[in-house]
C-alpha cells in the first residue's frame, strides 16, 4: 500500500515546492495557446478527483467488500490504462467534463489558493483511500469510471492509475513554469 500512497504523496511534495510563493500571474502562464498553466493543471487533477474520490471511498468503507492479499494480478485493459496515464507518456486528448475552463491567450484565470487548497484536501483523501484499502482485495473490487460510464476497472488500477495521473500532471506544470519563466 506504500507504494500507491507514494506517488500521491510526491506529486503533493512537487506541486507544493513548484507552487511556493508563486504569483497568481505565474500560476495561470500558459506556454502556449495550447498547453495548459500551472493553475489549469491543477484544475484538471481536481476535477477528476471530484469524480473518482467518492467511488473510491465508497468501495472501501463497504463493510461486505472482499478481503485479500496481494500480490493482485490485474488484466491487460487495467495494466494499459495505468500505463497511459503514467509521466513521460504520449499525451492524449482530454474529455470535455474532465478539462479546465475554456481560455483564449497565454492567461487562465484560475484561483491559485482555492485550487491549491482543493489539491491539498483531495490528495489526503486519495491517501485515506489507500490506507484504508489494506487488507481489502484490490482486484476483486471493481469501481465504474464517472466519466466513461462503459470503463470499469478494479480498485486497485484505479488506485494506481490516479497516482500516475497525477505524477503526470504535476510533471506537465513544472515544464509549464520551466517554458513560461523562459520565456519571461
Amino acid at each position: 500500500m506504500t507504494d500507491l500512497a507514494a506517488a500521491y504523496i510526491e506529486a503533493r511534495e512537487r506541486l507544493l515546492t513548484l507552487t511556493d510563493g508563486m504569483t497568481h500571474e505565474a500560476y495561470n502562464a500558459k506556454p502556449s495557446e495550447s498547453s495548459w498553466s500551472v493553475g489549469e493543471c491543477v484544475v484538471h487533477l481536481n476535477t477528476i478527483a471530484k469524480g473518482y474520490l467518492p467511488a473510491l471511498e465508497a468501495a472501501v468503507a463497504d463493510p461486505n467488500a472482499p478481503r485479500g492479499t496481494g500480490p493482485f494480478r490485474y488484466g491487460w485493459a487495467g495494466r494499459k490504462f495505468v500505463d497511459m496515464l503514467r509521466p513521460g507518456t504520449r499525451a492524449m486528448p482530454t474529455a470535455g467534463a474532465m478539462k479546465p475552463p475554456e481560455t483564449a491567450g497565454l492567461v487562465s484565470e484560475i484561483d491559485l489558493d482555492r485550487s491549491l487548497t482543493r489539491f491539498r484536501e483531495d490528495i489526503d483523501r486519495y491517501v485515506a483511500v489507500v490506507e484504508a484499502a489494506d487488507g481489502l482485495d484490490l482486484a476483486a473490487i471493481k469501481i465504474r469510471s464517472p466519466f466513461l460510464k462503459l470503463m470499469r476497472f478494479q480498485l486497485g488500477v484505479f488506485l494506481e492509475a490516479m497516482g500516475q495521473h497525477c505524477l503526470r500532471h504535476v510533471g506537465q506544470a513544472e515544464r509549464a513554469v520551466a517554458a513560461t519563466q523562459g520565456a519571461a
